[in-house]
């Protein structure tokens, strides 16, 4: 969801395009049922709970990280100074988050990830300047230690939460915001973190070069796979006490390890337990899935840098729709609760889909950015700062 700035020459199709796929990832998890009841009378995760519910907000991040590092590089080449650069950047940052701020409280059914982006944003400033060789293993260490810091203090900070969308108000309480922003909300900052570490890491890759984003994605698959088996695989002996400290029937556990959640509740009270770490489970913050999600990202992203540029017309309107991914993703925000009155999630589905191809194709022939990402842009991009750029 970033809004670097690049030159078509320079732009990579494939990232905008994998942006792309992780708003399709954000519309389905936001519109469809994460659980359903088959034709057997059994509880069992959807297509959307078991593949977009929990990846597609890790996507974004990490993608936040890959661009973040792009855009302060083509800050570079222009000929700014760190300085000038770190101004661009924070303004960004702040842009974004005041926006979610302020579009927070219009769409309560939806955990609204903006603000956390833009503090993202700023936090990863400092990481930009790290060499690749440190940020990855930083990047590694946090995805692997970040959730086990975050554990304990989740389940001793439980009550701590916000129960909505961070917006002005909650100023007025700022031990409150702070600890659900950084560690009872829905994106924890304290792990998510490591999800833009890893972004930027890749973003320091030469993602033009076919062979260094083929390893990267064989690599990733690799990781997602094992993960996911081995956290199945220690957390088979606890599926009793799951559904004992969870309060949920052993006939929904499989469906709440998967999303989440079941009609009985979700997992929140086995936090406590030290086994939670191997829950393969979306938007859990266990360490298991904190690795396997990362590794999706990077797959998915490999895949799309390589695939892109070979499909043609579809591949340039998949790569402009992920050039307008704040226009689109806050579009939904707004359009989803009247879509909602009478239409079925299908019809929904539908519409946004239909609407992202027409903006897909204006702005592909138009060459323009959308309009919340030039309105970003301006913001954050002044005159002075073309007066602090380095002497040529």
């Amino acid at each position: 969801m970033s809004m670097h700035v690049q030159t078509k020459s320079r732009r990579l199709t494939g990232l905008d395009a994998t942006r792309a796929l992780a708003i399709l990832g954000m519309f389905a998890a936001h519109i469809f049922d994460l659980f359903a009841l088959d034709n057997s009378g059994i509880l069992s995760p959807t297509f959307t709970g078991a593949t977009a519910n929990g990846r597609a907000s890790v996507l974004f991040m990490v993608l936040a990280g890959v661009s973040l590092t792009l855009f302060a590089r083509s800050l570079q080449r222009k000929g700014l100074s760190r300085k000038a650069s770190v101004g661009v950047l924070v303004r960004r940052a702040l842009v974004i988050a005041v926006l979610g701020l302020l579009i927070g409280p219009v769409n309560e059914s939806i955990a609204n990830i903006l603000v956390h982006y833009g503090l993202l944003f700023l936090l990863l400033i400092p990481a930009l300047y790290l060499p690749a060789r440190a940020l990855w293993v930083l990047s590694v260490f946090w995805l692997v230690i970040a959730p086990l810091a975050w554990r304990p203090l989740a389940a001793a900070e439980a009550a701590q939460s916000l129960g909505h969308n961070p917006t002005f108000t909650d100023f007025a309480h700022p031990g409150l915001l702070l600890a659900d922003l950084l560690v009872t909300g829905y994106y924890p900052l304290l792990i998510w973190i490591g999800f833009g570490l890893l972004g930027v890491a890749v973003g320091k890759l030469p993602l033009s070069q076919k062979k260094t984003v083929a390893w990267m994605g064989a690599g990733a698959v690799v990781i997602a796979a094992l993960s996911l088996l081995i956290g199945w695989l220690k957390i088979l002996p606890w599926i009793t006490a799951v559904g004992t400290v969870a309060g949920i029937p052993r006939s929904q556990i499989f469906t709440a390890m998967v999303t989440g959640r079941s009609p009985s509740g979700n997992l929140d009270r086995f936090l406590s337990e030290s086994s939670y770490i191997w829950l393969p489970t979306a938007h859990s913050g266990s360490m298991i899935f904190t690795i396997h999600a990362a590794a999706c990202a990077l797959a998915l992203l490999a895949i799309l840098l390589l695939v892109t540029p070979h499909l043609g017309y579809a591949g340039a309107l998949l790569a402009a729709a992920g050039r307008a991914p704040l226009t689109l993703y806050i579009g939904h925000l707004v359009l989803l609760p009247l879509l909602q009155v009478g239409l079925s999630a299908w019809v929904q589905w539908w519409t946004l889909c239909v609407l992202m191809l027409l903006a897909a194709l204006i702005l592909h022939h138009s060459g323009k950015a959308g309009p919340l990402e030039a309105g970003v842009r301006y913001l954050s991009v002044l005159p002075t700062d073309e007066k602090n750029s380095d002497p040529k």
